[in-house]
């Protein structure tokens, strides 16, 4: 008889919202432009919902480009272009501004200003489909954010919309009627009095960040900070915090404190050290803005009692934020190592049976299996929608573990935060990943990365039984239907004195173990792969 040792129950994530995604492939004048720095200098008004005022873009030009060419709503008008303080002739088509390239230089500094006012889209299931939240605090004060992943950032103020160009520093000027408080990346740089009842707020971060990191939330807050200690190395920590969430809030910042300690042994030093541990509460469930994470969980723990919206957000510091991808193909690094970093908390903190149940309940039961974890390159945010970036994601890591080895991978993982990487501010893929792992652990593993990242379905164990010894013993055959692909397999079975667990090199070619023929064997009992069982 045979037995394996996971069953999977599929879930579907269908979302319907705005019909704008991020990524894809880049035109010649897109890719021409290499941004270095945005400064917004906006103002929102929370009783018309609209959003309005200039952005400029410090960029050099890599090629000539015919036209300057940057991603912004079509919904939004825009009123001037200026290059190089010079008025420019510019046109608007579907959701592409284009200004005329009036022969600059190529890599010298260039400044793109643009003016544009509108009404952003409202956000209809956030943050996975994004836009502006307008609602209120209990206190009947604004309570108004922006979320963006999914959609792009040009969803809310003109950019180079696309995870390939990540800007070196960004400059945010927000002005809000008084007495609101902006959140946003980075370190606060002041607060000026317009007059007439409004205040600027001016944050400024010196980091490289992607577009959709760069964020906004607004509200009557209260500011709550504590000096944390991770490695020994002091980080500024502040939580801005509705009125009414303002108990428990002081217990979130020593949870995060607990949390980045736990990153930082893991994967390295905080990314931000300079800057700050943020946290702001919004009215949607949460996303990893750079420094500023977005957090609406309401302080609910997991049947473990930790945080997991607080615990997976934070870890995007390191994965996502700091080590990022150029190509959405690639995003399964983002979330797959995050979701997979859980697993090693659960381990650190309950124990490796509660790594394994986290592995098998949380990951494995929650595969949709719907497309291949890394799609055709360039992709949108569009082609990795759905779980299996998180979960999927996640298992691959784990099969890895049982691959190469718990000391190879975690070693790895730390090595691939911080190497060099080909493309710059630490933008990696999938392909960089796997060449690190095979050299660290002197294996070829194109077969297992070929079948488990660029293909959908699982890989095909066959087993077939066959009974002798008058009946007395059965000898169980198992292989691969996938040519070269050689996942051994662990098995455990009733021997004629206790339970004998054993691996087994499987690979196409038949091979087999023999067993009491009252016994049942037991196929990967740890649920360690992801595999469709055929018997023969």
């Amino acid at each position: 008889m045979i037995r394996r040792g996971l069953q999977l129950f599929l879930l579907s994530t269908v979302v319907l919202g705005l019909k704008t995604s991020s990524g894809g492939p880049l035109t010649k004048n897109q890719a021409a432009m290499d941004v270095h720095h945005y400064e917004l200098r906006i103002a929102l008004d929370p009783e018309k919902k609209t959003i309005g005022g200039t952005v400029t873009i410090g960029f050099n030009l890599k090629r000539k480009p015919h036209r300057l060419v940057l991603d912004l709503l079509s919904s939004y008008s825009v009123s001037n272009a200026w290059v190089n303080e010079k008025s420019m002739v510019f046109f608007q088509r579907g959701d592409k501004l284009f200004i005329e390239n009036p022969g600059l230089d190529l890599n010298s500094n260039h400044h793109l200003k643009i003016s544009y006012k509108g009404k952003p889209p409202e956000a209809a299931n956030p943050p996975w489909d994004g836009g502006v939240t307008w609602t209120a605090s209990e206190d009947g004060y604004p309570w108004i954010a922006v979320s963006c992943q999914q959609n792009g950032a040009h969803i809310w103020y003109p950019c180079k919309e696309h995870p390939s160009d990540k800007p070196d520093s960004v400059d945010i000027y927000v002005t809000v009627p008084e007495p609101l408080k902006v959140a946003s990346n980075g370190l606060l740089q002041g607060i000026v009095n317009e007059g007439n009842r409004r205040e600027t707020w001016h944050w400024k971060t010196q980091y490289p960040i992607s577009t959709y990191n760069v964020n906004i939330t607004i509200g009557n807050f209260e500011t709550v900070s504590r000096r944390g200690l991770i490695q020994g190395q002091p980080l500024y920590m502040e939580f801005y915090v509705l009125p009414e969430s303002r108990d428990g809030a002081e217990e979130l910042l020593e949870k995060a404190e607990k949390y980045l300690n736990f990153y930082a042994e893991q994967f390295g030093p905080y990314p931000w050290q300079d800057e700050k541990f943020g946290l702001v509460e919004t009215p949607y469930w949460g996303m990893e803005h750079q420094t500023i994470i977005a957090y609406g969980n309401k302080y609910k723990n997991t049947k473990l009692g930790y945080d997991f919206l607080l615990f997976h957000e934070m870890g995007h510091e390191w994965w996502g934020n700091y080590l990022s991808v150029s190509d959405w193909a690639d995003f399964w690094i983002h979330e797959g190592f995050v979701t997979y970093a859980e697993a090693l908390y659960v381990e650190k903190e309950f124990g490796l049976g509660a790594y394994h149940a986290f592995m098998r309940d949380r990951c494995g039961k929650n595969i949709p299996n719907e497309h291949p974890i890394v799609p055709e390159r360039p992709a949108t945010t569009e082609a990795t929608r759905g779980n299996d970036v998180y979960y999927k994601g996640a298992y691959v890591l784990h099969m890895l573990r049982y691959l190469v080895g718990d000391l190879v991978l975690k070693s790895t993982l730390k090595e691939f935060i911080k190497i060099p990487k080909r493309r710059p501010n630490n933008q990696t893929s999938t392909r960089e990943f796997a060449e690190l792992l095979e050299e660290n652990s002197g294996m070829a593993l194109d077969w297992f990365f070929d079948q488990y990242l660029y293909k959908k379905d699982y890989p095909t164990l066959n087993v077939k039984t066959k009974i002798y010894h008058n009946g007395e013993k059965q000898f169980i055959e198992l292989w691969w239907s996938e040519t070269g692909f050689i996942l051994p397999v662990e098995v455990s079975y009733q021997g004629k004195f206790s339970l004998e667990t054993i691996t087994i090199n499987v690979s196409e070619k038949p091979t087999g173990v023999s067993i009491p023929a009252t016994s049942t064997l037991d196929l990967d009992p740890l649920n360690w792969l992801l595999f469709t069982l055929k018997q023969h």
